[in-house]
C-alpha cells in the first residue's frame, strides 16, 4: 500500500510543509521524503528577543502559499493548468480563510494548481502560539476542501517524538524508516515552550509524568542569552559560548534536582544568573554560559534517570530544539549507558512538518470535521 501525506506546521515561527510517501504495512514500513521545506522567521523576531505571536501569524500568511508551491515542485507533484472551480467551492475556501485576510488574498493562486496526488493533509493544532496555529489550520482546511482530502489534526509534541525515530538510508538520503524500539519508552521533550517527561506504554499511548512548573528549559536559554546580550535564539549561542568557558566556574543552583517528583523548574536558575550579573561588574560570558548550561543539563539528566528507574523504561527518546544541545547529548549518553537512546537528526530537532506527517501516518486517524487551535494541548 502506497500513501502520500502532506503536512503543515505553523506552531511557532517556522512555516513548514512536508510531503512523505510510505510503502508497506504499519509493521514493516519504508518512507520517502518527497519534500521537507522550512521557512524560518528567526531573524525577524530576533530584534524583539523572542517570538511575537501576531507577527508570526502575519508572516505565516505571507509564506504558506510559496512554501506549498516549493514543496509540491520538489515532490514533483506540481502542475499548473486552467481549470474550472465552482463559485460554491471558492466561497467555502474563502470562509475557511476569513480570519486570515492576507492569506485569503494570495490563496486563489492555488486554484490554478492541479489537484496533487496525495491521500491526506495533516496539520499541527497544538500546542503552540494560537495566532500561529490558526493560520496553518485554516490553510489546511481550505486545501482539504479544494482538493477533497481528509484532514488529520496532530499534536506537535507527538511529532517531536517521531522525529527522533527516523533512520535514514545511507545510500538514499530521501529513504528512511522508523526504528524499532522497546516499550515501555520514555520521551524527554525539551524546547522553547516545553520541558516534559512522557511515559509511552505503547504506540499512541502517552502519559506526562513530569513537566516544568515555570519556564521551559529552552525559554531559560533564550532569557540568559538576552541577559548576556548574545542575541536570539539563545540555545545555539549559549552552547557556542559554553564550549569556551569553565562549567564549574560559578555554582549556579540545580532547582528541584533532588525533589521526589519528576517536575522541573528553571525560573530560579535564570534568576540566579540575573543576580550574578547584578553583583559582579567583571565577568566572563563564556564561564556564565558554561556554568548555566551545566546546571540546566544536570537537572535534565537527573530527572530523566529518576524517571527511567521509576517506570522501568527500556528506551529513551529525545525531542525538541534543545535536544540538539551538544552538552545535553554527551551527558545523556554518558550517564544513561544501559538503555536504547534515540536523538533526532540535528536538522529535525527544531520544528518541521516531516515529523507531523509521520505522526499522522501512525495515528491511523479518520478525517476530522472540526479542528481548533489549542495552545496548551497536552499529549494523551
Amino acid at each position: 500500500m502506497i500513501m502520500k501525506i502532506l503536512a503543515i506546521e505553523t506552531s511557532c515561527d517556522e512555516t513548514a510543509i512536508s510531503i512523505i510517501e510510505s510503502h508497506g504495512s504499519h509493521t514493516s514500513r519504508q518512507f520517502y521524503v518527497l519534500s521537507n521545506i522550512v521557512s524560518s522567521q528567526a531573524k525577524l523576531h530576533a530584534k524583539f528577543g523572542g517570538v511575537v505571536p501576531n507577527l508570526a501569524n502575519r508572516e505565516h500568511q505571507k509564506n504558506l502559499v510559496p512554501v506549498l508551491i516549493t514543496a509540491l515542485k520538489e515532490a514533483k507533484l506540481y502542475k499548473s493548468q486552467k481549470q474550472k472551480i465552482s463559485g460554491a467551492l471558492m466561497f467555502q475556501c474563502g470562509e475557511a480563510l476569513e480570519r486570515e485576510a492576507e492569506l485569503a488574498k494570495i490563496f486563489p493562486i492555488i486554484f490554478k494548481i492541479t489537484k496533487p496526488i496525495i491521500d491526506a493533509i495533516a496539520v499541527t493544532h497544538g500546542p503552540g502560539l494560537e495566532p500561529a496555529l490558526w493560520v496553518g489550520i485554516n490553510f489546511a482546511k481550505a486545501l482539504a476542501l479544494l482538493w477533497e482530502k481528509p484532514l488529520i489534526p496532530i499534536n506537535h509534541m507527538e511529532g517531536h517524538i517521531y522525529s527522533a525515530l527516523i533512520h535514514q538510508n545511507e545510500k538514499n538520503n530521501s529513504k528512511f524508516k522508523i526504528q524499532n524500539f522497546e516499550f515501555p519508552a520514555l520521551a524527554l521533550l525539551v524546547s522553547g515552550g516545553h520541558t516534559e517527561l512522557v511515559f509511552i506504554k505503547k504506540n499512541g499511548s502517552y502519559k506526562i509524568i513530569g513537566e516544568t512548573l515555570d519556564d521551559a528549559v529552552g525559554e531559560a536559554f533564550d532569557k540568559v542569552a538576552k541577559m548576556l546580550n548574545l542575541g536570539y535564539p539563545g540555545g545555539p549561542v549559549i552552547s557556542a559560548y559554553a564550549e569556551k568557558g569553565n562549567a564549574r566556574a560559578i555554582a549556579f543552583p540545580r532547582p528541584m534536582i533532588h525533589s521526589a517528583n519528576l517536575h522541573f523548574s528553571f525560573s530560579g536558575l535564570k534568576t540566579s544568573v540575573l543576580y550574578y550579573l547584578r553583583d559582579h561588574k567583571k565577568y566572563s560570558r563564556e564561564d556564565i554560559a558554561a556554568s548555566f548550561q551545566q546546571a540546566a543539563v544536570d537537572v535534565l539528566v537527573a530527572k530523566t534517570k529518576q524517571a527511567i528507574k521509576k517506570y522501568g523504561a527500556k528506551t529513551l527518546i529525545m525531542g525538541g530544539g534543545v535536544s540538539a544541545n551538544k552538552k545535553l547529548r554527551e551527558e545523556i549518553m554518558k550517564s544513561i549507558p544501559d538503555i536504547q537512546i534515540f536523538f533526532p537528526n540535528l536538522s529535525l530537532a527544531g520544528d518541521n512538518a516531516l515529523m507531523i506527517a509521520l505522526a499522522a501516518f501512525f495515528r491511523k486517524q479518520k478525517s476530522a470535521t472540526s479542528i481548533r487551535a489549542d495552545g496548551s494541548l497536552r499529549l494523551r
